[in-house]
C-alpha cells in the first residue's frame, strides 16, 4: 500500500508531499489538481515515465519530473525498477461518464479471464457478471443480494446474449418483467458498476476513481463509500485495495470517518501551482458532534477543513 506520495514538477504539482491511507478523498475547487495527483499514482505504479512538454512544471523540460512514493516495503520512485511496484499490484484509473456506463459488451476470452478486467469508464461488468454466473455461483449470489437491498423491486439479474459474443444485463422486477440495465437511470448502472466492482474476485489493487457521485442520488453515497471501503478492507475480494478518489460532494463526505480515512485539501497558489494539505483532525473535532464533515466543507469552504495559517 502507498503510505505516501511526493509529486516534482509535474503538470501544475511543483511540490506536493501528501500521506494516503487505504481511502483518501481528494476535495477542493475545479483545476486545483486532484486529477493530477491521480495520473501521479498511477503512473508511479505502473512505472509509466509522463514523457509530453505538458507534463513538466511550465511546459519546461528543464524541470525534471519526480514522483516519488513511500510504501509499506519502502521507498520507491519512479523510473526506478524494484521488486516493491510488483507488490503493489495494478492500479486502474475509473472515469465513469456522465451519461452513464455502457452494459452491453463482449464476454471475456480465456486469455482476460485470469484478470476479469473492467473498463475505465465502467463497461464490462456483464462481461464479469457472465462469468461469475458460470463459474462462481456463490459470488454472483452475494452480488444479486446486495443489488436487492439497493434498488426497490428487483427480483434477479440475469445476463443477456443478444449476440454469440455480446453479453448485457438484464434486471428482472416485479411481475417478472425484464428490462435492460441499459435502459435504466444513470444512478442505477453507476449503482451496478460500484457493486459488481465491491465483489470483483481479485480487484485492482489501487483504484484511482474520478467524482464518484455524479448520477447517484445523494442518500445513496454513503453505500457507494460502504462498499468503496469494503474494498479496502478486501471484505469480498481475494485482497485489500486502497482507493484514491476525487469529490465535489459534500454529501459523500459527509460519509468519510476522518479518524479512519485521508481527506487531503487541495489549493491553488498565485504562481498556479498547487498545495494539498491534510484535514487538521484536531481542528475539526469541536465541531463535528454538532456538524457533519461535508456540511463544515460547505459552509466554511475549504480553509475550514485545514490547519490555520499563521499570521
Amino acid at each position: 500500500m502507498l503510505k505516501s506520495v511526493k509529486v516534482i514538477n509535474y503538470r501544475c504539482l511543483r511540490d506536493v508531499n501528501v500521506p494516503l491511507r487505504p481511502l483518501t478523498v481528494l476535495v477542493g475547487p475545479n483545476d486545483s489538481g486532484k486529477t493530477t495527483l491521480l495520473h501521479a499514482v498511477d503512473s508511479i505504479i505502473r512505472n509509466a515515465d509522463p514523457n509530453e512538454i505538458t507534463d513538466h512544471w511550465e511546459c519546461k523540460t528543464q524541470n525534471v519530473i519526480r514522483i516519488q512514493a513511500e510504501t509499506n516495503q519502502g521507498q520507491l520512485e519512479i523510473r526506478q525498477a524494484s521488486p516493491i511496484r510488483e507488490g503493489l499490484g495494478l492500479s486502474h484509473l475509473f472515469r465513469l461518464p456522465s451519461e452513464g456506463i455502457t452494459t452491453l459488451c463482449h464476454g471475456y476470452s480465456a486469455s482476460e479471464e485470469a484478470i476479469l478486467p473492467i473498463g475505465s469508464a465502467g463497461e464490462r461488468i456483464a462481461a464479469l457478471l457472465d462469468y461469475l454466473l458460470r463459474r462462481d455461483r456463490r459470488r454472483f449470489t452475494l452480488v444479486e443480494n446486495q443489488l436487492r437491498e439497493l434498488i426497490p423491486g428487483l427480483v434477479s439479474i440475469d445476463i443477456g446474449t443478444p449476440s454469440p459474443q455480446l453479453r448485457d444485463i438484464e434486471l428482472v422486477i416485479e411481475n417478472g418483467i425484464r428490462i435492460r440495465a441499459g435502459l435504466t437511470s444513470v444512478g442505477l448502472r453507476i449503482m451496478l458498476f460500484f457493486v459488481v466492482l465491491a465483489y470483483h474476485p481479485h480487484p485492482p489493487h489501487t483504484i484511482l476513481l474520478e467524482e464518484p457521485e455524479n448520477g447517484v442520488h445523494p442518500k445513496r453515497l454513503a453505500d457507494v463509500i460502504r462498499l468503496l471501503r469494503d474494498l479496502t478492507k478486501g471484505k469480498y475480494g481475494g485482497h485489500a485495495a486502497q482507493v484514491i478518489l476525487t469529490t465535489h460532494s459534500p454529501y459523500l463526505l459527509d460519509s468519510v470517518r476522518i479518524e479512519e480515512d485521508q481527506v487531503l485539501v487541495f489549493h491553488r497558489n498565485d504562481d498556479g501551482s498547487r498545495d494539498a494539505k491534510p484535514v487538521d483532525a484536531e481542528r475539526l473535532k469541536d465541531f463535528l458532534g454538532e456538524f457533519m464533515l461535508g456540511e463544515i466543507w460547505y459552509n466554511e469552504s475549504e480553509a475550514g477543513l485545514v490547519a490555520a495559517q499563521p499570521t
